[in-house]
C-alpha cells in the first residue's frame, strides 16, 4: 500500500508538473503583449493609450515592454518557438526580412477595416499619402501583401534656439544665402555660451550630429528635392540602372551631389561653423551641447524636442533655451515649383503583428485606437510627434507651443516623399539612396578621408561592382 501510495503521489506530481509546463507555454487570452521601441517619443503617450484600451476592453491586461533595445528583443522573440508577443511598434529595416520570412502577419485585409464605428474611414484611408505605396511588400514571386503599417511621419531639418535668436536679433533664414550670411554673422560677431564661467567659449552656428550622420539626410534630401523635384526622385528610387548613381550620366543624382555640396559648404572645417571635436560623439551628447547653448542650430529629426525635454530635471527648459524649427532654407539652384517639397522621416519604422500571435484581432483593435484621431492627438501632446495617419489637428487641443509651430510648418510643405522603393534590391536591404549606408558621405568628407568628388565616385564604383550580385541575390 505504501509503495502504491508513493507511486500515485509521484505520478500526480509528474502530471502537475507537465500541466504547469504547458500552462507556462500557453499565452493568457486576456493579455495583450506589446514590444515598443522607447526612444525619442518617450512612453507617456503609449501608457495613456494602454489605460484607455484596458478601460474599453474589460478584463484585458496590456503587458507593455518598452525598451531602447526593442529591436534585439523582437529579433530574439521572433526566433523563439515560445514567442508570446502580439504587437510590435519599433524602428529598423529588419521589418523587410521579417516580412519576407513570414514572421509578420498578413495585414492586407485589415487595411480595409474601418478605424471605428463612427465613420466609414478605413485603415488604408487613414494612412498618410506619402506611405500609400510602402504599406505593401513585394515578394520574390511578384505578389504584394501588407505586413507592416507606418508609425510616424516626421519632418526633420534645421532646429534652432529661439531665445538665442531673439536675444541677438538674428533673423530666421528663408534662403540658403541668408543661412550662410547668418553663420558668418555668428562667427564674426562672437557671443559667449550662456553660463560659461569665464566667457571665453563662443557660440558656433552648428553642432555636429554626433555619430548619427543620417540626421543630415533630412535637410540634404529636402535640398535635393528643391533642385530636381519629387517625381524625379521617385523615378530614381526604382533602382533600375546602376548608371543612375553616376553623377556624370544622371541629372537627378547630380542634384543630390549639389545638395551635399551645400551641406559641405556649411561644415567645411576652415569655415569654423560648428563646435569642434563633436563629430565622433553620440547624438545625445551633441543634442545636450545644443541645448546648453554651444550652438545656435542643429540638423535633427522631430524627436529632438521630446528627447531635449527629458534631459531636464523639471521637464521644461531654462530661460536661455526654447526650441524652434525653421522651414528648410531654399537653395539658389531650387526650382520655383519644388520649393515646398519635403523629405519625410519614418520609412524605417513599423507597426506589425507577429504571425505567431494568437490575439491578432485584439492587436488590431489596439492599432485602431492608436491611429484614431484620439490616438493622434495623444501622440502629438505626449510624444511631441506626428503619427503617419490623417487627422485634422486644427480641431484638436494641442497644448504645446512647439507642436503647434511644428504642425504649421509641416502644412507648408505641399509635396512630401520618403525613401521607399518597391525594388527588390531595396526590399532585401542591399541598396539605398547613398548606394549603401556605408558609403553615406558626410563623415568621410568631414574627416578629410574623401572630398565630395571622390565620395560620389566611391558610391558609383560600389554600386557598379555590386549591382549584379545584389540583383541576383534579391530575386
Amino acid at each position: 500500500m505504501k509503495k502504491k501510495y508513493v507511486a500515485c503521489f509521484l505520478a500526480t506530481c509528474l502530471v502537475s508538473t507537465v500541466l504547469a509546463s504547458c500552462n507556462n507555454n500557453t499565452t493568457n487570452e486576456k493579455e495583450l503583449k506589446i514590444v515598443y521601441y522607447s526612444a525619442g517619443y518617450g512612453e507617456k503617450w503609449i501608457n495613456d493609450l494602454v489605460s484607455i484600451f484596458e478601460k474599453n476592453h474589460e478584463g484585458v491586461k496590456v503587458n507593455l515592454e518598452a525598451s531602447y533595445n526593442a529591436e534585439s528583443i523582437i529579433r530574439q522573440n521572433l526566433n523563439s518557438s515560445r514567442n508570446s508577443d502580439d504587437l510590435y511598434i519599433s524602428t529598423g529595416s529588419t521589418w523587410k526580412s521579417y516580412a519576407a520570412t513570414g514572421k509578420f502577419a498578413d495585414l492586407t485585409d485589415f487595411l480595409n477595416e474601418t478605424v471605428d464605428s463612427t465613420s466609414n474611414i478605413t485603415v488604408k484611408d487613414k494612412i498618410n499619402d506619402e506611405y500609400k505605396d510602402s504599406i505593401y511588400y513585394k515578394r520574390s514571386d511578384g505578389s504584394t501583401k501588407s505586413y507592416r503599417l507606418p508609425f510616424t511621419s516626421g519632418v526633420g531639418g534645421i532646429f534652432y534656439n529661439k531665445k538665442m535668436f531673439e536675444s541677438n536679433g538674428w533673423k530666421i533664414p528663408e534662403t540658403y544665402k541668408e543661412l550662410m550670411n547668418l553663420c558668418e554673422t555668428i562667427v564674426k560677431n562672437p557671443v559667449a555660451v550662456p553660463g560659461d564661467p569665464d566667457g571665453t567659449t563662443m557660440v558656433k552656428p552648428f553642432v555636429y550630429t554626433g555619430s548619427n550622420t543620417d540626421y543630415f539626410d533630412y535637410t540634404v534630401f529636402d535640398w535635393w528635392s528643391q533642385i530636381v523635384g519629387k517625381d524625379a526622385i521617385q523615378n530614381f528610387l526604382k533602382y533600375d540602372n546602376p548608371e543612375n548613381f553616376d553623377v556624370s550620366k544622371n541629372e537627378t543624382y547630380n542634384g543630390l551631389k549639389t545638395a551635399t555640396q551645400r551641406w559641405n559648404d556649411l561644415f567645411a572645417p576652415e569655415k569654423g561653423y560648428y563646435v569642434l571635436d563633436r563629430n565622433a560623439t553620440s547624438a545625445a551628447d551633441a543634442q545636450r551641447d545644443f541645448i546648453n547653448g554651444y550652438a545656435a542650430m542643429m540638423f535633427n529629426g522631430d524627436w529632438l524636442y521630446n528627447e531635449a525635454l527629458n534631459y531636464t530635471n523639471s521637464g521644461t527648459f531654462d530661460s536661455t533655451f526654447e526650441l524652434g524649427i525653421m522651414k528648410t532654407p531654399v537653395l539658389e539652384e531650387a526650382k520655383e515649383e519644388y520649393k515646398d517639397t519635403s523629405y519625410i522621416i519614418g520609412e524605417d519604422q513599423y507597426i506589425a503583428i507577429p504571425a505567431s500571435s494568437s490575439k491578432k484581432e485584439l492587436a488590431q483593435e489596439f492599432i485602431k485606437l492608436m491611429i484614431s484621431d484620439q490616438g493622434c492627438e495623444i501622440f502629438a501632446n505626449e510624444g511631441h510627434g506626428i503619427l503617419a495617419y490623417k487627422s485634422d489637428f486644427s480641431k484638436m487641443n494641442i497644448t504645446d507651443s512647439f507642436m503647434n509651430e511644428y504642425l504649421n510648418l509641416r502644412e507648408k510643405y505641399t509635396y512630401k516623399f520618403t525613401n521607399f522603393s518597391n525594388d527588390r534590391k531595396y526590399l532585401t536591404n542591399y541598396i539605398d539612396i547613398w548606394g549603401t549606408s556605408a558609403t553615406r558621405p558626410f563623415l568621410s568628407i568631414l574627416n578629410g578621408t574623401l572630398n565630395i568628388d571622390k565620395a560620389f565616385n566611391n558610391i558609383r564604383d560600389t554600386v557598379n561592382a555590386s549591382w549584379n550580385d545584389w540583383t541576383s541575390q534579391s530575386n
